[in-house]
């Protein structure tokens, strides 16, 4: 599937969608459109997609999301293992 966003390829491992079905179980996610998870770098470590900031600073834990999704403490552990699972599946 292609992201969104940029418009290449979303490898499912890095997919905002699969990551939601694992963390939320929600059926209803599966008409969403894919978008990238973590952002995507080229070879030369140009950003070519930001992916998905709110929920990246769960699993970086280093880039907070500056647009007003603040971080949580309390979700993380749940952002955390559905991460896991994704990188499992």
């Amino acid at each position: 599937m292609k992201c969104d966003k940029c418009g290449r390829e979303v490898d499912p491992k890095n997919d905002a969608v699969n990551f939601d079905l694992i963390r939320t179980r929600n059926p209803g996610l599966m008409a969403a459109q894919s978008r990238h998870l973590l952002p995507v770098y080229d070879g030369e470590r140009n950003l070519m997609c930001e992916g998905s900031p709110s929920r990246a600073q769960y699993i970086m834990e280093v880039n907070p999301d500056t647009r007003g999704y603040g971080y949580n403490p309390e979700l993380a552990p749940g952002f955390q293992e559905a991460w896991r699972r994704l990188q499992e599946d």
